[in-house]
């Protein structure tokens, strides 16, 4: 698939994966496969929202390179340290050195430990804020929404919630990334909630609280990490 913009500069840049048989080496979806959905926001800043799998560093670099030069990213925002969601960080911190990686306090601890990574990382707090010219980005802490480190993102003018995990599902895309393009929703109704029982339901008091504390929060468009 090509980049597909969502709102103005706000690109998904996802990639799917139809060969892995074991999500997280557990759950099955030889016949569903996954997505790896990232996006791009395009402005004077350039950031990433999540990565993908290192398997698909050649496919998601040239994602982004049909947007933006890839050397020329500003900041890769991690919501979450799982290797289907950062695996890439190694090497693009080689084609970009220059970049600067934020997240959370425990996610620079993961970033050291996973990767050894301790150069260019930045600690943003719960509610911070950050323009990246016509776009502003808040963060919020998200933890054990799955993972401790977890946060979501949000854009303040297009009203985009980046939701890491939250409200992902299996199942590769096809061709289309809105749900009114979904020529088949009740397959990716099945596999969210497939998806939520067998990776986030064991957390689902941090999900309440999660759910609680973005209540107010106007949402139009919300875009998850897989589905």
């Amino acid at each position: 698939m090509l980049p597909i913009e969502i709102k103005p500069n706000v690109y998904w840049i996802g990639v799917n994966d139809r060969t892995t048989d074991l999500f997280e080496g557990l759950w099955p979806i030889t016949q569903e496969g996954v997505s790896y959905n990232a996006y791009l926001i395009n402005d004077e800043k350039k950031a990433l929202v999540d990565l993908a799998k290192a398997f698909k560093t050649d496919e998601f670099c040239d994602q982004v390179d049909q947007i933006a030069d890839v050397s020329q990213l500003d900041y890769v925002i991690v919501n979450h340290m799982e290797p289907d969601h950062s695996g890439i960080l190694r090497t693009l911190r080689r084609m970009a050195p220059q970049v600067t990686i934020l997240g959370t306090g425990k996610t620079r601890a993961m970033l050291e430990s996973f990767y050894g990574i301790t150069e260019g990382v930045q600690v943003i707090q719960d509610g911070e804020t950050l323009s990246l010219g016509e776009h502003t980005l808040n963060f919020v802490y998200t933890p054990f929404v799955h993972w401790p480190e977890t946060m979501m993102t949000y854009e303040v003018n297009e009203r985009i919630l980046f939701s890491c995990d939250g409200f992902g599902s299996y199942g590769a895309l096809r061709g289309g990334i809105f749900d009114d393009e979904c020529t088949d929703p009740e397959f990716y109704e099945r596999e969210a909630l497939r998806y939520y029982v067998n990776i986030v339901a064991a957390f689902s008091k941090p999900v309440l609280k999660a759910i609680a504390k973005l209540a107010d929060v106007p949402v139009s468009i919300i875009a998850p990490s897989h589905g």
